[in-house]
């Protein structure tokens, strides 16, 4: 079966739309006057509510019944549900809080290189195959980020944090089989307890709620985080880990852009190579793609 069928395509269109409301997100995080632990604690209120509100509308509330079964009498599942709820809470945390405080451009260069590992991931613990093209493109992505690493040092930790803890989130979801969005709900559930305290750490009498303006910003803000959510896991859910790590890589290019452009952080012509790399990487995956669909199929 051809690797662009139905189910593979509406993956594709779910990971081009998370990655693009991702990105006003980002802007979001930055422009809007709260800070990092208010943006998360909101964010992930709405996003219970609405995902427990998606459940119940779309008649899959059994589905997050059948996941708490699974989770009675096996201790490794809950463990594997609580870890990562852990590396997805953190992942939310890092995104709202590393836009206002200046450190956009290391968190988009983790989004870089968490596509590579991504595609290593897969090959290696999920035995998926890279054909020519892709093996192509994740060496060309590498050597661009080679590049940076090469020319500016260390990376910075949040790009460790973004680059190495998304892999190790997904292959965890994987091999426990926590999936789609019951399994995502489950995970905030989880996470809302440590949302809520942060919230009321910086925002301690609520003020936010009683101004109409702040309520609707953080309301559309969260509810955007939420929906982008949605559709990044049920992407991953979709597509080999290794072709949803390679889309993966338009969701750090709008976030340079946004960082530069519109947050105006500092973006040094040292680092137009890893941009050119990234894009040529780029280009090779649409190559893939068009070869694999062939002149009978579209889109």
């Amino acid at each position: 079966m051809s690797e662009f069928a139905p189910r593979a395509r509406l993956g594709v269109i779910a990971s081009v739309l998370s990655s693009t409301i991702f990105g006003v997100v980002f802007i979001l995080s930055a422009s809007l006057d709260f800070t990092g632990n208010v943006f998360f604690g909101w964010r992930i209120v709405f996003a219970v509510a609405l995902l427990l509100g998606f459940l119940g509308l779309s008649r899959r509330l059994p589905a997050l019944r059948g996941l708490l079964r699974r989770l009675r009498g096996n201790p490794r599942l809950i463990l594997a549900l609580v870890v990562s709820a852990a590396m997805l809470g953190f992942q939310q945390w890092l995104f709202t809080w590393a836009p206002g405080e200046g450190r956009g451009l290391p968190l988009a260069l983790g989004y870089l290189v968490m596509p590579i590992a991504l595609a290593l991931t897969g090959r290696l613990l999920f035995r998926e195959r890279l054909g020519p093209w892709r093996i192509a493109a994740v060496s060309v992505a590498a050597v661009g980020v080679g590049y940076q690493v090469w020319q500016f040092g260390a990376l910075s930790w949040e790009t460790l944090a973004v680059a190495l803890g998304y892999p190790i989130y997904f292959a965890v979801r994987r091999f426990a089989r926590i999936e789609g969005s019951a399994g995502l709900t489950a995970e905030m559930i989880l996470i809302l307890p440590i949302a809520l305290a942060l919230l009321l750490i910086d925002d301690p009498t609520l003020a936010t709620l009683r101004d109409p303006g702040s309520a609707l910003s953080l309301s559309l803000f969260a509810v955007l985080g939420a929906g982008a959510l949605a559709l990044y896991i049920g992407a991953s859910q979709l597509l080999p880990l290794s072709l949803f790590g390679m889309l993966s890589y338009l969701e750090p290019v709008l976030l340079i852009v946004a960082a530069t452009v519109v947050l105006a952080e500092p973006l040094s012509v040292q680092e137009l190579p890893t941009y050119a790399a990234i894009a040529l990487a780029l280009v090779l995956l649409a190559g893939e793609g068009l070869r694999r669909r062939g002149p009978k199929t579209s889109l």
